[in-house]
């Protein structure tokens, strides 16, 4: 087996951008945005930043899809290992 097999998490990870155009909406899971919160962070003279991760931004708006796309991922490579006589 010489083909890369190229798995749609590590894809989302290489490169991300909102002005990027997707292959598919499994390549935008795993980079959620964080926005830091200075005035919050200003109006009550703390040193901590405060920060809020928008997972709204992710595909099914939910933490979740990560995980789903990591088991899918699993999934293939079982059933084509499978398919090359491996188990």
């Amino acid at each position: 087996m010489n083909e890369i097999i190229k798995f749609k998490t590590l894809a989302a990870a290489t490169g991300w951008g909102r002005g990027r155009v997707y292959n598919d909406i499994a390549e935008t899971i795993g980079n959620t945005p964080l926005v830091r919160l200075s005035k919050i962070r200003d109006k009550f003279e703390t040193k901590a930043d405060i920060l809020l991760k928008l997972e709204f931004f992710n595909p099914l708006s939910s933490v979740k899809d990560r995980i789903g796309v990591s088991l899918i991922d699993a999934l293939r490579l079982a059933a084509r290992s499978r398919r090359d006589g491996r188990r």
